[in-house]
């Protein structure tokens, strides 16, 4: 594949998903996302400045608060990935 087409597979904007899940949650700033979700206002502020990338258990903590599914939350991080079951890849493989 070639560069361009992964890129725009995943352009990942921790910036614009944490905007995003504010204004869905009616959050006005980082703390108060934070107390929604259970996650410190400094883990937030990391990931905001991209010293921390939204790690699964990230994600499973928001989803866990807010119900909203976790393919909606990677869409709104940038990630357009394709998803595969490990049969998939185990006959793409053979």
């Amino acid at each position: 594949m070639k560069q361009e087409n992964q890129s725009q597979l995943f352009n990942y904007t921790p910036e614009a998903f944490l905007e995003r899940l504010c204004e869905r949650l009616g959050a006005r700033s980082l703390s108060a996302l934070g107390r929604v979700v259970g996650l410190s206002p400094s883990v937030l502020s990391k990931v905001r400045r991209r010293r921390l990338a939204i790690s699964s258990e990230i994600l499973l903590k928001i989803h866990d608060a807010t119900d909203i599914p976790v393919r909606e939350l990677r869409r709104w991080m940038g990630d357009m990935r394709p998803y595969f079951s490990r049969v998939e890849l185990a006959r793409a493989r053979a």
